[in-house]
């Protein structure tokens, strides 16, 4: 099964892009979630969207890469857990952003993160950076 991938370029320092991604409150400010946790650290926990979505952090190496692990909430315990991989970049006009999302349980799964991806994630969290960088 083939993974998500996507990238798009965003109109702020990397600092605040990463700080976009790890820091609870702003994580919260841009998903509209005030619920947010983070325990940034390897083997740290987070949770978002109400507790919708869960996973560990796995790898963190400031300002540029970030992996954890990806569960929804509703999927069955046999399922595994997905991994989420950003990547940053210090960019010119900004950052560059990749974002991979791999290991999804079935197709059903993957097709319905493909499109959350840009609509919970990409496209706030840029419009959110862009309009407080």
């Amino acid at each position: 099964m083939s993974n998500i991938e996507k990238s798009t370029n965003i109109a702020a320092p990397i600092e605040q892009v990463w700080a976009a991604l790890t820091d609870p409150t702003a994580i919260g400010d841009w998903i509209e979630d005030d619920s947010v946790e983070v325990d940034l650290k390897v083997g740290g926990r987070y949770q978002f969207f109400g507790r919708a979505t869960t996973g560990a952090f796995i790898h963190i190496e400031p300002p540029h890469l970030l992996e954890y692990t990806w569960r929804q909430q509703e999927w069955p315990q046999v399922w595994p857990d997905s991994l989420v991989r950003w990547e940053l970049r210090a960019a010119p006009a900004g950052t560059e952003v990749r974002l991979t999302h791999s290991q999804f349980p079935n197709t059903e799964e993957r097709d319905s993160h493909a499109e959350g991806w840009d609509i919970y994630f990409l496209e706030p969290m840029k419009e959110w950076l862009e309009e407080n960088a």
